[in-house]
């Protein structure tokens, strides 16, 4: 035999050096592993942020597993959509410049899935295709996906299915980029109810109430002026007030009203450079775009009903041509008296449908209390609009003069016409308001 590898000495050297060599080229392949991950890894914005998404939505869904689940921090829950393609659509409340997303995906590490990402700014203009994407199939965790930045609103992704089959499941979103492009909602930098909506005494007014609900609560026109505080300091448990994220409007029956009406509110108008806004709503493009979550509706005068407005554009009294448009549309919830849960229906009143139409116009999508939806009011060329989300759900031409305008969102009570005090109450949360006028 040969001498060097039958003695035990000769043996043992050989052996330790074949390991050397394996040890090294081992590590040489590992390190070469993370080069290409490193040279993988997008180029991310250092200024970049996690932003906010009022609503999702997806023209395909499997029950339990809707959409809003990519948002509720749970990799154990899910969005699944049978399709290819099954489009899923994400609305952030406002423009904002866009940097990656970060999307996991249902069965990660055992199957890759391919989309296209597209943006837009609001419902009138038209997708643009701005990057194609596939996930790597390696993991159940978050991966980022760099973008071809953009300012946009909306982002809609192409889900073209899976390398198994044609269905898409993505268990949790984040968009990330650098913030809003045009001090937008939640621009404030405290921690008041006013600052979570980023509201100034410049663009907006709170009429609302002071004093304890019942007797002792007095109805002001201008909260603010009435009591000398600021949006970036009021805050009242019992009408105005803050989880930190979103900011909450508490009204009851039975509390003092405007001259101008028989119901009670505490909600905000519009203002224009401090002073009360007024425009024009057959010149330019007008909107007013707010994520809502109805929590209670009141009891109404005769106990049958519940109902709250939670936005609307008012419009003179008279116009031009001699018409009282007071309220052009009211947006509002319809359900049972003292509701918490549940389904409940959408109710259009106000000129744009009780004149022009001929009553009151109901839409059942089915809504839920204590569920957030984002809606955008749009007023241009003589035509009120209503979308949820991206899809436009009520439209109508007015048929007289369009001068006057501005927007409100709160809570008004409605049917609690000389309802007397009892506790019932109605509670209207609001994230994201944004008004525009173009």
């Amino acid at each position: 035999m040969d001498f060097l590898t039958t003695h035990p000495i000769r043996q043992w050297k050989l052996i330790m050096t074949i390991a050397m060599i394996i040890f090294v080229t081992s590590c040489s392949k590992q390190e070469e592993l993370d080069s290409i991950q490193l040279q993988d890894e997008p180029a991310l914005s250092s200024n970049s942020v996690k932003l906010g998404v009022s609503s999702v939505t997806a023209d395909a869904s499997q029950s339990p597993n809707v959409p809003s689940n990519v948002l509720d921090g749970n990799l154990g829950t899910r969005w699944s959509g049978q399709g290819n393609p099954v489009y899923f659509v994400i609305d952030m409340g406002s423009s904002a410049l866009i940097d990656y997303l970060k999307i996991a995906f249902f069965k990660g590490n055992e199957r890759t899935s391919s989309f296209e990402v597209f943006v837009r700014n609001s419902t009138s203009d038209s997708w643009e295709k701005i990057n194609s994407k596939t996930s790597s199939g390696t993991t159940n965790s978050l991966q980022t996906f760099d973008l071809s930045n953009r300012n946009a609103r909306y982002l809609r992704l192409k889900c073209k299915g899976n390398s198994v089959n044609n269905w898409n499941s993505l268990t949790e979103i984040e968009v990330w980029g650098t913030g809003s492009t045009g001090g937008g909602p939640g621009s404030g930098t405290g921690n008041s109810p006013g600052d979570i909506l980023g509201l100034t005494s410049n663009t907006w007014k709170l009429n609302g109430f002071t004093g304890n609900p019942g007797a002792n609560a007095t109805y002001r026109d201008n909260v603010l002026s009435a009591t000398g505080q600021s949006f970036s300091n009021y805050d009242d448990p019992n009408y105005f007030y803050t989880d930190g994220t979103g900011t909450y409007f508490k009204c009851y029956r039975g509390l003092g009203t405007s001259t101008s009406s028989s119901n009670p509110r505490v909600e905000l108008r519009e203002l224009s450079n401090g002073n009360l806004a007024s425009w024009n709503g057959s010149s330019g493009t007008h909107e007013m775009t707010w994520t809502v979550r109805v929590d209670r509706l009141p009891r109404s005068t005769n106990g049958n009903s519940g109902v709250l407005c939670f936005g609307q554009i008012h419009g003179p009294d008279p116009n031009n041509d001699g018409v009282d448009v007071d309220d052009v549309i009211r947006v509002q919830f319809l359900g049972d008296p003292d509701q918490t849960t549940g389904g409940v229906r959408m109710k259009i009143s106000g000129y744009i449908t009780e004149e022009v139409q001929g009553g009151s116009k109901i839409i059942d999508r089915g809504y839920q209390l204590d569920t957030e939806y984002t809606f955008t009011l749009r007023y241009s060329g003589g035509t009120v609009r209503l979308f949820e989300g991206s899809t436009q759900i009520f439209s109508q031409a007015m048929d007289t003069s369009t001068e006057g305008n501005y927007f409100k969102a709160g809570n008004y009570l409605q049917s609690v016409k000389n309802a007397s005090y009892t506790g019932s109450y109605g509670l209207v949360r609001i994230r994201n308001l944004n008004v525009s006028h173009n």
